[in-house]
């Protein structure tokens, strides 16, 4: 039973995963914008004026840090995103523009409308009870992977 129940869930979870994936890039056809980017662009939206530096969105989305450079990099040149620390060369803090704002804010509409439309059926404890148990196991998978190294 044991075995079954971690095949079932690493199917569940790879399944999620790529439909995810899939929704992000269909939502963000429009914009010629990546799911990386997508993931940027909210989480310097939810640091608001104090931004982020390349280093905390590498630790927020565990994504390497030559990807998260180009992403970066990539929102920069579009105009999304910018950084006062021009004489800096390391440890920048990157900011959402007044049009990474207006990008950010309809992307996450999107995101909102597919949220309601898959979980809308789901009572709120049941949602609250599964993101507590996910948040465990991921951390108990963290840390035997961890004690794999």
């Amino acid at each position: 039973m044991e075995e079954s129940r971690f095949e079932l869930f690493t199917s569940l979870m790879n399944t999620a995963a790529k439909s995810i994936q899939r929704l992000k890039s269909a939502g963000m056809k429009k914009y010629h914008l990546s799911a990386a980017h997508t993931t940027c662009l909210c989480r310097l939206a939810e640091a608001g004026e104090r931004g982020l530096t390349q280093g905390q969105l590498i630790r927020l989305e565990g994504m390497d840090r030559a990807h998260i450079s180009r992403v970066v990099g990539e929102l920069c040149r579009r105009g999304y995103a910018a950084s006062e620390d021009l004489d800096r060369r390391y440890r920048k803090s990157y900011r959402l523009t007044p049009q990474g704002q207006e990008i950010t804010g309809e992307i996450q509409s999107i995101i909102l409308s597919i949220n309601r439309s898959v979980s809308d059926q789901i009572p709120r404890e049941d949602i609250e009870s599964f993101y507590r148990t996910l948040r465990t196991i991921t951390q108990n998978l963290e840390r035997a992977a961890a004690e794999c190294r």
